[in-house]
């Protein structure tokens, strides 16, 4: 970690299907001046966890980790077959996060990504996810990683839409393992402030993802940056932050995305131009706070 914010690259900047073919892309990240480059667990039978923790390290970065579960998977569904596959799952990708040396595993990890109710969610749903992520949590604090509950439009999922729920569902697991992980292009949707939001739960956040309203190159869209990252700062955060971008993507994740036309030249040019972006507002903002205070 560095002093300020650590600024990760989610590796869907350049793969739609992470396997080692792709461990290159550690080195890129590198070479962009990334400090960490996240790595999808979708699916997770194509990730190598020390061939990654041995790329990571040779390349000087870190390494952070997520994924989404679908409905087979789902650990606030009402079968519990469906749950305990959930839990397995979530299980062994804590495990595979502490073999590359992860301090986050994070995501939709509480409903299935684009599940639909006929029914407004209930605590029940909320209660029963939370006890199966209690049990993931658990596992996660003994291999010393941060589960993170991820907030996302209401699409994309039913349970877990902001700020406020993400930190309800992280108070019901109740574990010192349980963590917050914002999105800007999800909560410039749902949220009324950016910078309320953020501050509300900077304390419990583990990761935020740094995405443009458009999903482009960040600071050429609607987000409130200078709200996030005064919240951010002020807050004294001092975890990842992660570019998420899918621009050189394929037809099938082009389709998950609903991305139809390009947002930037290349992924390459969202990466360096949306950090320089972000590393100078960062700047800015401590600069500007330290005389306020005086």
């Amino acid at each position: 970690m560095t002093d300020g914010l650590s600024y990760a690259v989610h590796a869907y900047a350049w793969t739609s299907s992470w396997s080692s073919d792709d461990l290159p892309l550690v080195d890129h990240a590198a070479e962009l001046g990334l400090d960490a480059i996240e790595i999808p667990l979708m699916e997770l039978e194509k990730v190598d966890p020390a061939a990654i923790a041995d790329r990571c390290r040779a390349a000087g970065i870190g390494v952070v980790t997520s994924t989404v579960v679908d409905a087979a998977h789902d650990p606030s569904a009402e079968d519990a077959a469906v749950r305990a596959a959930g839990r397995d799952y979530l299980l062994a990708c804590v495990e595979a996060a502490a073999a590359m040396g992860a301090p986050v595993m994070t995501g939709v990890i509480y409903s299935a990504m684009g599940g639909r109710l006929d029914r407004r969610p209930t605590r029940d749903d909320m209660a029963r996810s939370a006890e199966v992520l209690r049990g993931v949590a658990e596992r996660a604090q003994e291999l010393g990683v941060v589960l993170g509950i991820e907030a996302v439009n209401r699409y994309e999922t039913y349970l877990v839409n902001t700020a406020a729920q993400a930190l309800e569902l992280v108070e019901l697991i109740d574990r010192p393992a349980a963590a917050v992980h914002l999105d800007a292009y999800h909560m410039n949707l749902e949220e009324t402030s950016f910078e309320t939001a953020t501050a509300s739960v900077v304390d419990r956040l583990c990761h935020y993802h740094l995405s443009e309203s458009h999903r482009g190159t960040p600071g050429t869209g609607t987000v409130d940056w200078a709200g996030i990252m005064r919240a951010l700062v002020a807050g004294g955060y001092r975890g990842y932050v992660g570019l998420e971008a899918f621009e050189e993507i394929s037809d099938a994740m082009r389709s998950g995305t609903c991305i139809w036309r390009d947002l930037a030249p290349s992924s390459d040019e969202l990466v360096r131009d949306g950090l320089a972006f972000l590393k100078g507002l960062e700047a800015r903002t401590r600069a500007e706070l330290a005389t306020a205070a005086g």
